[in-house]
């Protein structure tokens, strides 16, 4: 497994998805895979199903993404007419020259000119990109500490937003441009969860901190140690009568199984008579499985989540 330490900035993110107006789960949008570039080493998505009475939702995700979302509905909050369908959040390259690259991915409904025109009058700038009118956002005084990069947000046939760094922009506008095709590892990998989902993340083989087993190992000890011997983890909730976390892991062992990590907890679905369970199999695409869990047992592991994430951040 590979050190990477662009990603030792993983945060878990726990929310009632978004608040403006958005559709029904739907499968991951193609338009938005087709604009990642191949061997991003974190990608994640959300798409909103909320109605009354449904938990908040979980997604993996990069910290700087936390605050690419938060900014990029600052600057698109001014638009009273946006509607957004999904996001895609993306971070790290293939080499160590990209492992800090992050950016957000949008699809709806949105008017660029109406947000560019807010933005200027607050101190952005305006460049062009082989066609393509880009706003120029400095970091905002909140974030003077956290990030230091300028960041790009592009708009293109007002159904499709970028933002993040340069960098990463500059390469989704160059798949948009070429009109590239979805990278077929990471369609491959997407493919291996349901498509109704709320939430799904895609995690690479790089080294990540020993909270993300921790989280998931107090679902089952047998996910801590999928975790931390991977080649790739891919991640999903669904929300119906039971909350249903649905993972998938391709990893070196043939029984991956047969060994478990040195978590210690209590498993939170472990002797359960109410039919939480931990339901897996392996086949050629990897180990799959189910961990359901009622709303209360849920409830309990955003709590554990939210507990690690604080102690986490020094707060």
């Amino acid at each position: 497994m590979r050190r990477f330490h662009g990603m030792r900035t993983l945060a878990m993110l726990f929310f009632p998805l978004i608040a403006v107006e958005m559709v029904w789960a739907a499968p991951p949008d193609p338009k938005l895979l087709s604009l990642v570039p191949p061997d991003t080493q974190l990608v994640a998505g959300a798409s909103n199903q909320t109605h009354p009475g449904t938990p908040e939702s979980f997604l993996l995700t990069g910290r700087y993404n936390l605050i690419d979302r938060r900014d990029f509905l600052s600057l698109a909050g001014v638009d009273d007419s946006m509607k957004i369908s999904q996001m895609i959040f993306a971070a790290g390259g293939s080499d160590a020259s990209t492992w800090g690259e992050h950016s957000i991915l949008v699809s709806g409904l949105f008017n660029p000119e109406r947000i560019f025109k807010a933005a200027l009058q607050n101190g952005a700038t305006v460049t062009d990109f082989k066609g393509i009118r880009v706003l120029v956002q400095q970091p905002f005084e909140r974030e003077l500490g956290t990030i230091k990069e300028v960041r790009w947000l592009a708009v293109m046939d007002s159904k499709v937003a970028l933002f993040g760094t340069r960098l990463s922009v500059e390469l989704e506008l160059n798949r948009y441009l070429a009109g590239s095709a979805p990278d077929p590892l990471l369609v491959q990998r997407v493919s291996r969860l349901r498509a109704d989902n709320a939430t799904w993340s895609v995690l690479g083989s790089f080294d990540v901190d020993g909270e993300l087993e921790h989280v998931f190992g107090s679902l089952d000890p047998v996910l801590a140690n999928l975790i931390h011997d991977r080649k790739s983890f891919q991640f999903g909730v669904h929300y119906g009568k039971k909350v249903e976390l649905e993972y998938n892991a391709v990893v070196p062992s043939a029984a991956p199984t047969q060994s478990i990590s040195n978590f210690s907890g209590q498993s939170l679905v472990a002797g359960n008579g109410k039919g939480s369970s931990l339901l897996s199999r392996q086949d050629p695409a990897g180990l799959h499985g189910v961990v359901k869990l009622t709303s209360a047992q849920y409830k309990a592991w955003l709590v554990e989540c939210a507990q690690v994430a604080v102690l986490k951040n020094g707060n």
